[in-house]
């Protein structure tokens, strides 16, 4: 939603038309056409600030309008443009605080939880997943604060978002925890949310938690929890469904396909049967959609990873150690990577469970991959934190985060997942940008920091980015000399 936060009082006239026009599609569901109006608030809102740094209503509608035209650029697919869109709006977020007119934690949450599904959307799940972890986190200081209320609404959206984030691109069980808070949330909120003007905004976000919880409970085989997940995201949307969108229609969808498949495993064939034949009839394209995700299942969670590797490479000494990541840190609701442990242990269970990425590779490539990107997480949210180990034992930690982003980025360009490769293959260049100290006196870190950068600029080339592909090879070669 556009939130002026009270600085702004849009004037009778063209930008207050256009405003009201983009609120209007967006609430109807129809955000992909909202975008030329929010580009013409932008355009009318700079003209009127002209060069008055001082300007701070039309400044912070400017960057509310950039964040809600993000929305917009994502329901067109035009994903480059909307994170162009995010980072302007971040900056002006950030000028408005610093000149001390406007508290924007919350905002520039709101930035990141959108980044996020927008890293999501390109698929760049790893980068989605870290960007989403901080937003939740910072919501969760905001509910536990003086006005904490007033952003229960937001926080339940957020881990709605981070839910569906953690579906596809992390654990599972922290997605289900994500969501089901979500939902328990919102119902809690249903009379607060229901006077609110995005209530339908609210709505669909609690369809999306509801789908979530309905489908890590089915493949886990809690069916009880699924069919109640179901019940409550289908009643939903029946209600969604009114305001004759597209969008809403396609969610009224996946609930009956969602919940028809799941009445056919516990045995009521017959419910189950009318439930998908009404889907496919209203929309053949997503429930066929729906099916195949739900046939797919989910990836693996953290503890079934371990327990694979177990297995498959026999007891291992760090077993009991990593598996108490899977219990929530002193402090810490279980829905984010992290909230497995404390940013200085994080760099530690990190570095274990990277030890087990390249022998599981030749195993068991799924769960491989589930503990590379577990070990990813960690060593990143320990870096962003700025944990000690990551500050100043450098040498000992950053050569094992670039070997295994290496490992795993290559291991899904063979898998041909493109996006999630190059996104992992920048992160490996990042990580090796931190090695460069420590390359003149350590051969071997010099070779791998030089295979980060030329992974990377071999992805880009693959997909046509020849400029960047080129900066990262002259990198990789800058090395040699």
């Amino acid at each position: 939603m556009v939130d002026s936060g009270g600085l702004w009082t849009p004037p009778e006239d063209e930008l207050g038309e256009a405003l009201q026009t983009a609120q209007v599609l967006i609430e109807e569901g129809r955000a992909d056409e909202a975008g030329p109006y929010q580009q013409r608030v932008i355009e009318l809102a700079r003209e009127r600030a002209g060069d008055r740094p001082d300007h701070y209503e039309a400044r912070h509608l400017m960057a509310a309008t950039q964040y809600e035209l993000a929305g917009s650029l994502n329901a067109s697919g035009r994903h480059e443009e909307a994170l162009a869109a995010l980072h302007e709006a971040q900056l002006g977020y950030t000028e408005l605080s610093d000149a001390g007119e406007l508290e924007a934690t919350s905002f520039l949450a709101d930035v990141r939880a959108r980044r996020a599904m927008t890293q999501a959307h390109r698929g760049y799940g790893a980068t989605a997943v870290l960007e989403i972890d901080g937003a939740v986190i910072a919501y969760g200081q905001l509910v536990g604060g003086d006005d904490g209320v007033l952003h229960q609404p937001d926080f339940a959206r957020v881990l709605a978002m981070n839910a569906l984030i953690l579906r596809r691109y992390g654990d599972p069980d922290l997605a289900v925890a994500s969501a089901d808070a979500a939902t328990q949330l919102f119902l809690q909120l249903a009379d607060q949310i229901n006077a609110s003007p995005q209530s339908l905004s609210y709505a669909r976000y609690l369809c999306s938690a509801t789908a979530v919880s309905a489908d890590v409970h089915a493949a886990e085989g809690r069916l009880d929890l699924a069919l109640e997940a179901d019940e409550i995201g289908l009643n939903t949307a029946d209600t969604l469904a009114d305001s004759e969108s597209a969008t809403d229609l396609r969610t009224l969808v996946s609930a009956l396909t969602r919940k028809g498949k799941h009445l056919e495993v516990v045995g009521r064939i017959i419910e189950g049967e009318n439930c998908l034949r009404t889907a496919f009839a209203t929309d053949p394209a997503t429930a066929a959609l729906v099916t195949e995700e739900i046939d797919r299942g989910i990836p693996p969670s953290l503890t079934t990873a371990l327990e694979n590797a177990e297995i498959k490479l026999g007891p291992y000494e760090q077993y009991h150690r990593l598996l108490a990541l899977s219990e929530p840190a002193p402090g810490m609701t279980l829905a984010t990577v992290s909230g497995r442990t404390d940013p200085e242990s994080a760099a530690v269970r990190a570095t274990e469970l990277a030890e087990l990425v390249r022998p599981m590779l030749t195993h068991d490539a799924e769960t491989a991959l589930t503990l590379g990107l577990e070990a990813h997480y960690l060593f990143a949210i320990s870096s962003e934190r700025e944990s000690h180990r990551m500050r100043y034992e450098t040498s000992s930690y950053a050569p094992v985060w670039a070997q295994v982003l290496l490992d795993l980025s290559e291991a899904y360009h063979a898998a041909g997942q493109t996006d999630m490769a190059l996104d992992l293959a920048g992160w490996s260049a990042d990580v090796a940008t931190a090695l460069i100290p420590f390359t003149m006196t350590d051969l071997e870190v010099k070779d791998l920091a030089g295979a980060c950068y030329r992974h990377h600029g071999d992805l880009l080339a693959a997909t046509g980015d020849f400029t960047a592909s080129q900066h990262a090879h002259e990198a990789a070669q800058q090395l040699q000399t």
